[in-house]
């Protein structure tokens, strides 16, 4: 008996895990209000950046600072280099928000990593998003507000608290993708002072924390 007891209990226990972590919410009316009053507005920020993971049984770290400049085209750019100045990456975004790789050596060159960090700062940034799709519902915690976007084969939340942006996930059909934590915002369109991005199934984090000193060069 205590055996069948047990088991039902592992039984509870898998299948909670398995429930959508966004089932219960409860869509509300926009009334003018829109996730795009968070979108970031700025001319240049500078981050620490830090990436951890672990590739089957090996782990990788890599670590430099990470530009967000916007040109004086309207065109941003994310440039990830080591302190000496070697650029890993140069990304770029038109007016229209559309994407382009500008160079990436060879390491990180892979489809999967470029779609990857792609969605990721799509997602900070706001960029490509379906606006004709965005809803809001609200969360099952205090003040807790979500703003949903269908994106791909997933959805995108932009989970606001006490009116501050609290945190972006994207979600499959079950479960969370990404998770990107923000704190330190200023103001609504002001980046925030760190972002982590915590990819579930990959295994891997990109740890950001603002760089003041380096704004005014």
């Amino acid at each position: 008996m205590r055996c069948y007891s047990g088991l039902s209990s592992l039984l509870l226990i898998l299948l909670a895990s398995c429930s959508n972590p966004y089932k219960g919410l409860q869509q509300v009316p926009a009334n003018g209000q829109t996730a795009y009053r968070y979108k970031p507005a700025f001319q240049k920020e500078v981050y620490r950046c830090n990436v951890n993971g672990r590739f089957l049984l090996k782990k990788f770290h890599l670590s430099g600072i990470l530009f967000f400049k916007e040109m004086k085209n309207g065109t941003v750019h994310a440039i990830f280099q080591n302190e000496m100045g070697f650029s890993f990456f140069d990304f770029e975004w038109d007016e229209q928000g559309r994407f382009k790789v500008n160079s990436i050596i060879e390491q990180l060159n892979k489809p999967a990593i470029v779609k990857t960090l792609k969605k990721d700062f799509n997602l900070l940034l706001m960029n490509e998003l379906d606006s004709n799709s965005e809803k809001i519902y609200r969360g099952r915690r205090g003040e807790e507000m979500n703003y949903c976007f269908s994106l791909g084969g997933g959805v995108a939340y932009y989970i606001v608290n006490a009116g501050r942006l609290d945190r972006i996930e994207n979600a499959g059909k079950r479960k969370k993708v990404i998770t990107i934590n923000v704190k330190g915002k200023q103001g609504n369109t002001v980046m925030p002072d760190t972002v982590l991005f915590t990819h579930h199934k990959a295994n891997f984090t990109i740890g950001l924390h603002k760089m003041r000193d380096y704004v005014d060069e």
